[in-house]
């Protein structure tokens, strides 16, 4: 059983003071709070640790937090060959945590519009990030993991006692970000768009897998040997693999986005619509001080913080009064189950795509009113997924899945 309980409060002013030659100069200041707790308990046998494999602990935690912001947006030149809507804007927040102390964030950005309909970005911000209540307070966790200890990893693979769960002792991540982008829309019905990002963020909050706290330690990070205990014979007897702050995490790439519109069956109201999404990544890397190590690629196992080279989603779909329907495809590029494992010999993943499918039909009865069946196929090849990769984010690991449904207004 548990409960997890937020109370906020906040008050704001908003305005456009000063006018300029360019337009009004739009303020917005205020303050804010949250309080948040929560609290959980387990079962009988969970609490006399009655399980061998897995089992969870009780927990209770609470923290609270003020913050004080401003915000303004400056109009500086208008209608101007290339600088049709020239805006400078900035943004800064103070936090206080009941469990960090203060913190400072704050945004310096500009956006023009070159020519009609092509907007451009750019933004320069440092975001901080607290350790939410899970992070800190989550119940902790008692499982049996297999871990190669480098120390004797002529034995191979050896069950080892994990600790997992919250840790009251994490900072708030502080991150610098770029970001730079262009919107366009060149004809009726088509838009585009492109940005770039690079974030670099300190103290970053994650989970680390046992096998990589090992290998990190073995390589010269004292810090994560404090997390391992060893036996008596020197082997690994357990290891805590629970929320940590590393040092520097980094990753920068491009997002894009293509989409058309088009007119179909007016009678029906009816719009085709063609879209195309993706993200690359160029890097995507943790820096402890002693070890850098490189994600991309690295998707296949859940307890890594690995990201693919590329992701994108494809689809066409269809809208009208009555009928809808979409084809969407999910592609994953090639990548490796863990990227950062050197042991393993079947450790590549090929390209992945997924289709998936999506109908609906309403049928209208009454004034205005309308009754409508749906169905959706997750997965509708039934694409098997890369081996062991049961808790990756990334690959479908259920196999086919359909919902039917239906839906009744009145």
């Amino acid at each position: 059983n548990g409960l997890n309980k937020i109370d906020t409060y906040g008050v704001s002013l908003r305005g456009e003071p000063i006018d300029l030659p360019a337009g009004p100069v739009s303020i917005a200041i205020g303050a804010e709070g949250r309080n948040l707790s929560t609290a959980n308990t387990v079962g009988a046998l969970d609490a006399a640790k009655a399980f061998s494999t897995f089992y969870f602990s009780s927990l209770r935690g609470k923290y609270d937090v003020k913050e004080a912001f401003a915000e303004i947006v400056v109009p500086v030149v208008r209608d101007v060959p290339m600088l049709r809507k020239l805006e400078l804007n900035g943004a800064a927040r103070a936090s206080d945590y009941s469990t960090s102390g203060t913190s400072w964030s704050w945004k310096l950005g500009a956006t023009n519009e070159f020519l009609p309909g092509v907007i451009g970005r750019v933004a320069r911000s440092r975001d901080i990030r607290a350790p939410n209540v899970s992070e800190l307070y989550s119940n902790q966790t008692v499982s049996y993991v297999g871990v190669v200890d480098p120390l004797y990893s002529s034995e191979g693979s050896r069950s080892v006692l994990v600790y997992g769960g919250g840790n009251a002792s994490l900072r708030p991540e502080k991150a610098d970000t770029w970001t730079a982008g262009i919107t366009t829309a060149p004809m009726r019905g088509l838009t585009a768009s492109i940005d770039y990002f690079n974030i670099s963020i300190k103290d970053v909050i994650t989970s680390i897998s046992a096998q990589v706290l090992v290998d990190r330690c073995n390589t010269g990070n004292a810090s994560l040997c404090n997390y391992i205990t060893r036996g008596t014979d020197g082997r690994i007897a357990s290891v805590a693999s629970s929320s940590v702050n590393l040092s520097e995490f980094k990753t920068d790439g491009i997002d894009a986005e293509l989409a058309y519109t088009m007119p179909v069956n007016n009678n029906a109201n009816g719009k085709l619509t063609f879209r195309l999404l993706g993200t690359w990544v160029n890097h995507f890397t943790t820096d402890d001080g002693i070890s850098k190590v490189e994600y991309v690629k690295s998707q296949g196992y859940a307890f890594v913080n690995g990201v693919p080279r590329i992701r994108a989603n494809a689809s066409v779909g269809y809208a009208s009064d009555g009928f809808s329907g979409l084809v969407r495809a999910r592609y994953l590029s090639s990548g490796y189950w863990n990227r950062t494992s050197k042991a393993l010999t079947n450790n590549h993943i090929p390209a992945y795509t997924y289709v998936d499918l999506q109908l609906s039909q309403k049928i209208p009865f009454g004034e205005g009113k309308h009754f409508e069946l749906y169905g959706n196929v997750s997965n509708l090849l039934d694409k098997e997924p890369p081996l062991y990769s049961t808790f990756s984010p990334y690959y479908d690991v259920i196999g086919r899945y359909m919902t039917v449904g239906a839906r009744l207004e009145f």
